[in-house]
């Protein structure tokens, strides 16, 4: 471990901390945003290009310290914009920020240098906060059993058991945030990327309402299914961060509460693995005690496969054709479509030691063949399977549907075995295809721990356009539990000597 050089305001630490505390740091004096900037570059030197080396990162923005500057002024002169005033985030590297390639983890890309940031961050940045760095991800965000991996940046892995994957596609989000090597994260979700990533990271992650985000500037995979959505250590973060996304929604204004609430406790995810089962089992214990009643459902069979019978091949149709239209606004010599982009994967001119996952350019080539192919199931099965979800919800008055985010603790890392991970379901993701096919909310927190030290997360599935109250009965049940904690090798920098634990196998 190399000798970090800590920021000024020794006596102020935001390991952990949430929007609220750094934001009246901040405004009291204790501290500044550059001070935040610098405490977290110092997180990222220590953690993820030393020590356990997490490899959330993949490029820092050069001119942090900068907006940093100007945002300290600004308080000083005007005061604060709002909550998300200095606050220094980390977003998901298939998310336009000005100036900073979008490579999507694919080494093809690196020259794809917007000019412009996609909505979601002109929103943050007009809220306040800083871009701190881009983080890796599945190349692509197309995991294909390789969560976390990319021919750009290389393997994110888990800071809570280095041996597990740190789920995708959001992998480098979810990392930092658990590791706090930022305020907050941002990832996007189109069949668990951010819900995969906050379940096994002890994190909240949401997956708004399909559309309550703009997309605009953000890389493609397939847009009937595309959403950005946060990541952050607590349900409060999440709400200040989509009130600068989604203004006037109603975000942070609902009471934070289960009395009363009629909830919908789904069974067809049980069994993958009994830690998960007891945890959930726990859970369900804890929201009835505190007022809420629960009824259980069973799903319709077509619910299990999801991304089997309808996902994976409305994807194959939309993927190229998506490409083409995000790809088209570069210059330079960035690839300016999906087929330029495949070849410049297949000829590997920029990958160096990384190939990109040979199932991932598989999918993307047929995706590009078969182009001109209409789906084999159309946008009117999605409507049919939401319109079986609505029937479930008024079948009990539901406010909400809960159930282990993922069937299974995160798995192994795909270049490593873990004996310890135990796994009995055929699917073990399938849960978190229901929000994606449905357009529905959900949200995951955690839900507790298993003995190998890895996270698990409860999901709460809601109705559409419901998020506000959503992450209110979230937060209720997160209250109540406190289950996030951090890893034990990523701990704060100012505890003297660095004593890391970090899981093995």
């Amino acid at each position: 471990m190399p000798d970090i050089t800590l920021p000024p305001y020794p006596d102020f630490d935001p390991f952990e901390m949430p929007l609220t505390g750094l934001g009246h740091a901040l405004r009291s004096g204790r501290t500044s945003a550059q001070a935040l900037v610098d405490a977290f570059l110092a997180r990222i030197e220590a953690f993820d290009k030393n020590g356990p080396a997490i490899n959330a990162i993949s490029m820092v923005n050069p001119l942090a310290r900068d907006e940093a500057r100007r945002l300290d002024d600004e308080l000083r002169t005007h005061g604060p914009r709002g909550p998300l005033h200095g606050m220094p985030m980390v977003v998901k590297d298939n998310i336009d920020t000005a100036g900073m390639p979008t490579t999507a983890g694919c080494a093809a890309l690196k020259t794809a240098v917007p000019l412009a940031d996609a909505a979601c961050v002109a929103s943050l940045r007009a809220a306040g906060a800083i871009v701190l760095a881009k983080t890796n991800m599945s190349e692509m965000a197309a995991s294909h059993g390789r969560f976390g991996y990319s021919s750009a940046s290389g393997l994110t892995v888990n800071p809570y058991r280095l041996s597990r994957n740190a789920s995708g596609s959001s992998s480098g989000s979810g990392a930092a945030v658990a590791a706090s090597l930022a305020a907050f994260g941002l990832g996007t979700d189109s069949f668990g990327s951010v819900r995969g990533p906050a379940c096994v990271h002890a994190l909240v992650g949401l997956r708004p309402t399909h559309g309550l985000l703009d997309n605009a500037g953000v890389l493609p995979l397939a847009p009937s299914f595309d959403t950005v959505g946060p990541l952050a250590r607590s349900v409060s973060d999440v709400k200040i961060v989509m009130d600068a996304l989604a203004p006037g929604r109603g975000f942070g204004l609902a009471p934070a509460t289960l009395a009363g609430r009629r909830l919908a406790v789904v069974s067809d995810f049980a069994g993958g693995n009994p830690e998960i089962d007891t945890l959930f089992g726990r859970a369900l214990a804890t929201i009835e005690a505190a007022g809420a009643a629960c009824y259980p459902v069973r799903l319709p069979a077509a619910f299990m496969n999801l991304y089997g019978d309808l996902l994976g091949e409305i994807t194959r149709a939309q993927w190229a054709a998506a490409l083409d239209g995000y790809l088209g606004r570069f210059a330079g010599s960035a690839p300016a479509t999906a087929q330029a982009l495949l070849a410049k994967i297949e000829a590997g001119i920029d990958n160096g030691a990384r190939q990109t996952n040979p199932l991932t350019v598989v999918a993307l080539r047929q995706s590009i063949e078969t182009r001109d192919t209409e789906a084999a199931v159309d946008m009117a099965a999605l409507r049919r399977v939401r319109a079986l979800i609505d029937q479930t919800f008024d079948a009990c008055g539901a406010d909400a549907m809960i159930f282990p985010t993922q069937a299974c603790p995160a798995s192994p890392r795909f270049d490593q075995a873990d004996a310890s991970y135990h796994c009995h379901a055929a699917q073990p993701l399938a849960a978190m295809h229901v929000a994606s096919a449905t357009g529905l909310p959900e949200v995951s927190v955690p839900m507790g721990f298993t003995a190998a030290g890895v996270p698990a997360g409860l999901s709460w599935l809601g109705r559409a356009g419901t998020d506000a109250a959503l992450l209110s009965m979230a937060s209720a049940f997160e209250t109540l539990t406190q289950h996030r904690r951090a890893p034990d090798c990523t701990p704060s920098l100012q505890t003297g000597r660095l004593v890391m634990r970090c899981g093995t196998i």
